[in-house]
C-alpha cells in the first residue's frame, strides 16, 4: 500500500515509462498487490475519483502479475473536507482512509478532524507517523493510538531515506509495536534500489516477526 505510480497526478510518476518500471520494480521485489495512492491536495494536487480514475487506466495491463488497485493519500484540509462531506473519497478495503497532514505543524483542531472522520465510519490510516517532527514523542503517538488510528510505516524510513531522526522515530514506533502497515511510498525509480536493502534492517524483521502486520488484510 501507499505508492504514486498514476502518471502525471502528482509528484510521483511523470510518465507510462516511469509507471512501468517502477510497478514491474515492484513485481521482482516479490509484490503481487497493489494499491496505489496519489496525493489529494488543495492548489497542489487537487485530485477527485475522477481525475485519479482516469489516471489509473493508463496502468492498466503493464504488468499482468500484479493486482492493482487504487485510493488516495488524503491530505487534510477544505478540500479533503469537502470531499468527505460528498462522499467523493475511495478508501481502502476495510473502509480505510489514508490520511496525511502538515510534517511541522500541527493541526488546530487536529483530533476534533479525526474523530469526525471516524464518525463517519471510516477507520483512518496514517501515513509515514514517522516523519511528523510535532509528534516525535510517545505520548503523542499514544493519544492518536487510542483514538484508534492505525499507523502506516514507510519503508524507506527503515534505511534513513529521510535523514536519522525520522529513522530513530520510526524504529521506535516499531519497538513499541504501533504500526500496522508498511508501505513503500515510491515516487520515482530511483527509490527501487535503495528499498532492496530494507528486507536486511532489524527493524524490518522486528516488524514482521511482531505479528503486528495488517497488509494481508487488504487483500
Amino acid at each position: 500500500m501507499h505508492s504514486h505510480l498514476i502518471p502525471g497526478v502528482d509528484d510521483g510518476s511523470g510518465s507510462v515509462t516511469e509507471s512501468e518500471h517502477m510497478i514491474n520494480g515492484l513485481f521482482d521485489l516479490g509484490f503481487t498487490h497493489l494499491f496505489t495512492t496519489p496525493h489529494t491536495i488543495s492548489e497542489l494536487h487537487p485530485n477527485t475519483l475522477t481525475t485519479i480514475s482516469q489516471g489509473f487506466k493508463e496502468l492498466e495491463g503493464l504488468q499482468p502479475a500484479i493486482k492493482l488497485d487504487w485510493s488516495s493519500e488524503y491530505f487534510l484540509d477544505e478540500l479533503f473536507l469537502s470531499l468527505l462531506e460528498n462522499n467523493q473519497v475511495k478508501p481502502l478495503p476495510g473502509n480505510r482512509l489514508l490520511i496525511e497532514f502538515s510534517m511541522v505543524t500541527k493541526p488546530l483542531n487536529l483530533e476534533s478532524q479525526l474523530s469526525a472522520i471516524s464518525q463517519k465510519g471510516y477507520q483512518i490510516v496514517l501515513a509515514h507517523p514517522e516523519r511528523y517532527l510535532f509528534l516525535q514523542k510517545k505520548d503523542l503517538y499514544q493519544k492518536l493510538r487510542d483514538q484508534g488510528i492505525e499507523f502506516q510505516v514507510n519503508a524507506l524510513s527503515l534505511v534513513g531515506n529521510y535523514g536519522k531522526r525520522i529513522k530513530k522515530a520510526a524504529d521506535e514506533l516499531i519497538r513499541e509495536e504501533m504500526i500496522d502497515f508498511i508501505g513503500t511510498d515510491l515516487h520515482h525509480p530511483k527509490a527501487l534500489k535503495i528499498l532492496r536493502k530494507v528486507p536486511s534492517t532489524s527493524s524490518f524483521k522486528t516488524l514482521v516477526k511482531s505479528g503486528c502486520l495488517k497488509n494481508q488484510t487488504l487483500l
